[in-house]
């Protein structure tokens, strides 16, 4: 069966985000005009964070969306578990010649999981896992 769920990224999050960020009209519109439900992980949020504030942006530039990804009202958040920890290890490990980031291999299982086809992303890494990127 075919899933109308849509996997979102750490950097599809970011260049939304960052309005100065020079894919951010592209990933703007993007949001604004998909019909499917948009989901992400707890992990993809942690590394959201970390990136915005390694970049510098102010907590108060990005707090409220932050929120609004928490709360579930831009996406649901699907939680990682000890198992996808697990088997996204063994991932890492198996495609050792890729620089996959433990993340993306937490984010490969989970769609895998769940039958998420597709995932908005400007990361290569997820057409190299056999995903279909939207970007």
């Amino acid at each position: 069966m075919e899933s109308n769920l849509l996997f979102v990224d750490t950097s599809a999050f970011y260049a939304f985000v960052d309005n100065s960020d020079e894919r951010h009209k592209k990933i703007t519109e993007i949001f604004q005009k998909r019909t499917e439900h948009f989901v992400t992980s707890n992990y993809v949020l942690d590394e959201l964070i970390t990136l915005l504030r390694v970049r510098k942006i102010p907590l108060n530039k990005f707090k409220s969306f932050i929120d609004a990804l928490w709360n579930n009202e831009i996406c649901n958040i699907i939680r990682v578990v000890e198992d996808i920890d697990f088997n996204a290890w063994q991932m890492m490990n198996k495609y050792k010649e890729h620089s996959f980031s433990f993340t993306d291999c937490t984010s490969f299982i989970l769609m895998k999981n769940y039958n998420i086809k597709k995932v908005c992303t400007l990361d290569k890494h997820f057409q190299i896992a056999g995903f279909e990127v939207i970007s």
